[in-house]
């Protein structure tokens, strides 16, 4: 080899070893920099026409584990998802208090149930009174807050959704832009190690909001999806779309006024496919965790109302008041199945009978409300009417009071059967502010699933009945679109609403008015089709009249016995009859629905709603379990990347130290070579 060519291959080491010094300088000033990764010059042989002519670089590559960083990238996507419900369960754990804590709504039960029991001792004590009522306002007050705040911290969710789906439109063409110069870096053969360090903080970035894969073409672009293959970047990003509500209600449910994620222009929903990361745990918490506890506490406010309610409406205050207004509005032409008998009594001051009428409702001609008043009407010391507010109000004259007895009478609306009273609502203790224009159901699993019932549900519209059939292979759906067909003219609308992780049917009168349910079949028994809407714990209050005059809380009954003649003894001062059954309901089990995430059960208010606060304890123990481990997972993982790409000073001080002396060496060769060319020219 010619002495030009040892120089030649002298200065190619040099420049070798220049360009892996600037690498290890690189690595040492930016052993502190977030998403840096260890480069490693990689020298190879430069070889002409066969023969080896000295060193050149072959690449600077980075030092990472691709699959383990996959697998990280999986495990913090599942991670943040979880970490976003844990902070919104704490907050419903400091919302529904603990079982010991004075300020739960099981104690707040418990302490209504003991106010009644103190009026059933003492039924003639305005301060029992007074108690009773301060105590319901404030369980109902409980209600409303929890069901207030349950809806605040969805509305918030919402928000966040927002954000979530802002963050990924905006990492998106954040990583196209990096993607184009790593493209045209390898074009050109320059470096781009530091270049994929930043693209991989973006992808870092996406991964926590939504779960995705990826891959790289060869190229240097790398290409991601969804985890259902969705593409969010091929060349071009594909934004998400998401429209973030302006107020939630309870009733609201993903698609039922609450929006979804879409993609791409299409607007093709895909909310269902989003199965990990901060938008996952957002979009669970909104339209499952606390749809569910929402459930949950309707399903306790409704036991509470419908359980009081159906003794309170049986029961009268002493003395009597002079009139009762129903709570529920209605129109004369309302015809629900009226069965049994009804008793109404006009009586004194001293609770003695001034006229006294029992009512057969089977025989009543035709059978609705406006034929009821007529019969009332037609009493000499009472009478009947419906007020502007389609309320039934019934009123003594002659400065008398009016009351009630339920007797059998028997008034069946869906899967409910109510007395006359309580359906009307003429002597309620609380009041949500339903009437008979909306159906809901229970949950069910699927909504397009096979019922396996047959028969027809009979709905009664300003007096006259439409039947829709039911068959053995209907699904909900299927019924939900027969009801459409055949009660559209009338404005009434059936919905397969999506709540949580199940589906309900509700029913729905556009213009407001009562329509009233029967069925032939199983149908509403099954499904639990009855009266109202979701968000009833938010609704329900003490009835403003007798919050406004706690005298006209029920103590007694109006008397049972076969006749009831003029000057008999009617209702008495002493007669906490109906104040006892109310107490014991508070200690007597009863059936709970399923709701939520709580099965069917049986227990007493109090128990089901230390049921509720239990399991939502369990939910939060576990999830922070989930994410105590799933941190130290974490920590393991990146523990394990950063030993193979993080820099470490003592190894690249060494390293520089073997670059030194290679350095040196190259130019203690160049001398050498250089000298030897001077003497050669000084021969010649």
């Amino acid at each position: 080899m010619s002495l030009i060519g040892s120089l030649n291959t002298a200065l190619s080491g040099l420049q070798t070893m220049q360009a892996a010094l600037q690498t290890v300088s690189n690595n040492i000033a930016n052993v502190n920099t977030e998403g840096y990764t260890r480069k490693v010059s990689q020298p190879q042989t430069l070889v002409v026409a066969g023969q080896a002519v000295g060193v050149e670089l072959a690449a600077v590559q980075r030092t990472v584990d691709e699959q383990l960083l996959r697998q990280i990238r999986d495990h913090i996507a599942k991670l943040t998802g979880q970490q976003v419900q844990s902070g919104i369960l704490d907050q419903t754990q400091n919302l529904f208090g603990s079982l010991a804590d004075n300020s739960s709504v099981s104690h707040g039960l418990t302490e209504f149930g003991s106010a009644i029991e103190a009026m059933a001792n003492a039924p003639e004590s305005v301060v029992a009174r007074n108690g009773v009522v301060d105590t319901a306002r404030r369980l109902a007050d409980q209600l409303n807050f929890m069901t207030d705040n349950l809806q605040r911290m969805r509305a918030s969710t919402d928000r966040e959704i927002a954000a979530s789906i802002d963050r990924i439109n905006g990492l998106l063409p954040d990583i196209d832009d990096v993607n184009v110069e790593i493209a045209s870096g390898l074009a050109i053969g320059r470096p781009v190690g530091d270049l994929r360090d930043r693209r991989d903080l973006l992808i870092d970035q996406l991964a926590a909001e939504i779960d995705i894969h990826y891959f790289e073409r060869t190229s240097g672009e790398v290409v991601i999806t969804t985890s259902s293959g969705r593409t969010l970047l091929d060349s071009l990003p594909t934004n998400l779309g998401f429209t973030p509500s302006a107020q939630v209600a309870a009733g609201a449910t993903l698609q039922n006024g609450l929006a979804g994620i879409t993609y791409g222009t299409a607007g093709l929903d895909i909310t269902g496919e989003i199965r990990s990361g901060r938008l996952d745990g957002l979009l669970t918490l909104r339209d499952e965790t606390l749809v569910d506890l929402q459930a949950e506490i309707d399903r306790l406010a409704e036991a509470l109302r419908d359980g009081i309610n159906a003794l309170h409406n049986d029961g009268t205050a002493f003395p009597a008041p002079g009139s009762l207004t129903g709570s529920r509005s209605v129109a004369a032409t309302d015809a629900p199945a009226f069965g049994g008998n009804f008793r109404v009594a006009v009586v004194d001051a001293a609770g003695l009978v001034v006229e006294a009428l029992d009512i057969d409702l089977t025989a009543l001609a035709p059978p609705n409300v406006g034929q009821l008043v007529a019969q009332i009407n037609a009493m000499a010391n009472a009478s009947a009417s419906i007020n502007a507010n389609g309320q039934l109000v019934l009123t003594a004259a002659g400065g008398n009071g009016i009351a009630v007895n339920e007797s059998d009478s028997a008034v069946a609306t869906g899967n409910t059967t109510q007395g006359l009273a309580h359906f009307l609502g003429l002597n309620d203790l609380f009041v949500s502010g339903s009437d008979f224009d909306v159906y809901q159901s229970d949950r069910s699993a699927s909504a397009t699933a096979v019922l396996g019932l047959a028969g027809s549900l009979d709905f009664s519209v300003a007096g006259a009945t439409t039947s829709v059939a039911y068959a053995a292979g209907d699904s909900l759906t299927d019924i939900a679109t027969a009801i459409n067909a055949a009660l559209g003219g009338a404005n009434i609308a059936a919905t397969v609403v999506n709540e949580g992780s199940g589906f309900r049917l509700e029913i729905r009168d556009g213009d407001g008015d009562n329509f009233f349910l029967s069925d032939t079949g199983t149908l509403s028994g099954q499904l639990n089709l009855r009266a109202g809407q979701a968000g009833t714990a938010g609704l329900l209050e003490v009835r403003p009249a007798v919050l406004a005059d706690p005298n006209l809380v029920a103590r007694g009954e109006l008397s049972s016995a076969v006749t009831l003649a003029v000057g008999d003894i009617a209702i008495s001062a002493g007669d906490g009859s109906i104040a006892r059954a109310m107490a014991d309901a508070f200690t007597t089990d009863r059936s709970f629905a399923a709701a939520g995430g709580l099965p069917v059960s049986v227990t007493t208010l109090a128990g089901y709603a230390a049921n509720i606060l239990s399991l939502n304890a369990a939910n939060a123990s576990v999830l922070g379990d989930e994410i105590a481990f799933g941190e130290s997972f974490a920590i393991a993982l990146e523990t394990q990347s950063a030993a193979i790409s993080q820099v470490n000073l003592d190894e690249e001080l060494a390293q520089l130290v073997v670059l030194q002396n290679a350095y040196a060496a190259s130019a203690r060769l160049t001398t050498t070579i250089s000298e030897l060319l001077d003497l050669l020219i000084e021969i010649v």
